[in-house]
């Protein structure tokens, strides 16, 4: 790892510096994406390029593509987000950004004993606002750009959470006895009543895992290398992606990107944490998510994703590995690799109408191979509709998707991830809890889904709309034991108790540009009903529901 760290920093080095910012990372929480998004289907442009984020130089590619006197009030808005501008310049070859943001934010609901978990809450920790955050820009020439926040809100995990090292391995990351997981309500998540505004006088409130956006981008022109710290999506999936989701809060990686009109290719090194001690002891292996994606715009009409990926697991790192361009899947040895492949495909078939599909193959079995391991795989396919109203937009989007009950898991080398997050180890806890979670598709294997998504978009302004959600999940998921998971033969939903939830949501933005600051308002209102579902009687039990209700109100200066 100190190697490959250190060839970065020669390549930073070597490369010449000379004003400009088309190396601003744009955050995936930006408008941009989904008003490029609208932008493209509602001119049958296909769907932009899904390997998120963009820097401000491909955005404005992407954006060149489009009718610029068409859809005009959409097109404004991006163009709006796309105007980065530094607080102070010094001169052409330097300039900084200074920006805070203060947010205060309620959370109320109506069930906290039998929803008292994160995972209960339709908004959770990602989604959740910090109480405070500042961010930092270092613009150093057109070529090489610098971005860090901090932030002070609420830690994902309370000491005062019920917690214990847990009893069994989970997936091929923790071992039995070794990390510390929160068992049963939290306290964040179970209180009817709960404010995002902390108290001063307990270290064990504050979330220590910030910056979330930390990270070098240089580049010129159609290529881009990024280092360090932010959220990444890969994919077209409106209910999550199989490769790399944006659930998660951040990874930490070293990316390289080309990006043209008509192809791009994405070289992407993800890091992960190894050691799940809830003491402060250091990783002694090493996990490298390792993938890499090409991507086609063809016809302007149809985009075409192949990706071929690995994880790597082992005690020591050989640059052997580190290659582009080999073909991870004849990294054989399965006591440190594990390949996963994908595929996607968005076909423009009118202005305002798009079907769009995604496939993942995790496990097959080779005309050659013993029938020793289950296939894994998943797939969603969906269809998007738009249709321009004056100067709004009203779209509407059906998906589908399914994935088999062993998706992401092995014995060896799996795809599942945890995140550590201090509690200081206040009142008398541990100094870590761990956050376990799926690189790839949020819902994770053993799921069938159904999502339906109308919404209406007033550029620059307005957005909201409704969301239902229909899940089947079957027994396997995070905790499910490594010793019965490659012996499971069964279709989704596997076992005999199958869990079955419902969500309904209405949520809204509005944001209102002052002379000094701009300000924001968001609420989210949802619904949750769950119930468990027990094949062999054919029989319904453990019915509860909860309504969850979200209030913001931010302003940034």
């Amino acid at each position: 790892m100190k190697r490959f760290c250190l060839l970065v920093s020669i390549l930073f080095l070597a490369l010449s510096l000379s004003a400009g910012q088309g190396q601003v990372v744009i955050p995936l929480g930006s408008s941009v994406y989904r008003d490029m998004d609208t932008l493209y289907l509602l001119e049958g442009l296909g769907r932009p390029s899904t390997a998120r984020p963009w820097n401000i130089e491909e955005a404005t590619r992407l954006l060149a593509k489009a009718d610029s006197t068409a859809h005009r009030p959409l097109y404004e808005a991006i163009e709006q987000r796309l105007a980065v501008k530094p607080t102070v310049t010094f001169d052409k070859e330097f300039a900084i950004g200074l920006s805070a943001t203060i947010n205060t934010e309620l959370y109320v609901h109506s069930n906290g004993d039998r929803f008292g978990k994160e995972s209960d809450w339709v908004r959770g920790f990602v989604e959740r606002k910090p109480l405070v955050k500042l961010d930092l820009d270092l613009f150093m020439g057109p070529n090489f750009y610098i971005h860090s926040d901090l932030q002070y809100g609420r830690n994902r995990f309370n000491a005062l959470d019920p917690h214990a090292l847990y009893t069994e391995d989970i997936g091929a990351i923790v071992k039995k006895n070794e990390g510390r997981i929160v068992l049963g309500n939290a306290y964040l998540y179970s209180k009817p009543f709960l404010t995002n505004i902390l108290p001063f006088t307990e270290s064990y409130d504050v979330d220590f895992e910030t910056p979330k956006r930390a990270f070098i981008s240089l580049g010129n022109g159609p290529w881009s290398v990024v280092f360090g710290r932010n959220r990444i999506s890969w994919g077209n999936g409106k209910s999550g992606n199989f490769i790399i989701g944006d659930h998660t809060d951040f990874h930490e990686f070293a990316r390289f990107k080309y990006f043209s009109n008509f192809f791009s290719y994405d070289w992407l090194n993800i890091f992960l944490p190894t050691n799940p001690s809830p003491t402060e002891t250091e990783d002694t292996s090493i996990r490298i998510f390792m993938a890499h994606r090409l991507e086609w715009n063809l016809f302007n009409r149809m985009t075409l994703v192949l990706s071929e990926n690995v994880m790597y697991a082992s005690d020591m790192f050989d640059l052997r590995y580190l290659n582009p361009a080999f073909i991870y899947h004849n990294l054989n040895n399965v006591s440190m690799f594990n390949a996963i492949a994908h595929a996607e495909l968005d076909i423009s078939i009118a202005k305002g109408l798009n079907a769009y599909g995604q496939y993942v193959l995790d496990q097959a079995k080779a005309p050659n191979e013993p029938d020793n391991k289950a296939d894994a795989s998943g797939f969603l396919v969906g269809v998007e509709y738009a249709h321009e109203i004056k100067t709004g937009v009203v779209q509407a989007s059906l998906e589908f998707a399914r994935t088999t009950p062993i998706l992401y898991r092995r014995a060896d080398v799996d795809f599942l991830m945890f995140r550590k997050y201090c509690t200081h180890g206040n009142p008398g806890g541990p100094g870590y809890l761990l956050a376990l979670d799926y690189i790839g598709y949020q819902h994770g294997g053993d799921t069938r889904l159904i999502q339906f998504d109308l919404g209406y978009r007033l550029p620059p302004s307005l957005n909201g709309g409704f969301r239902m959600i229909l899940i089947q999940q079957g027994e396997v998921d995070l905790l499910t034991s490594n010793e019965d998971i490659e012996s499971i033969r069964a279709k989704t939903p596997s076992g005999d108790a199958i869990k079955e939830k419902m969500i309904l949501s209405l949520y809204g933005t509005y944001e209102y540009p002052l002379s000094f600051a701009d300000l924001q308002l968001w609420a989210q209102l949802d619904w949750v009903g769950r119930r468990v579902f027990t094949r062999s009687e054919q029989t319904y039990s453990q019915h509860a529901d909860d309504l969850q209700f979200t209030l913001g109100v931010g302003i940034t200066f």
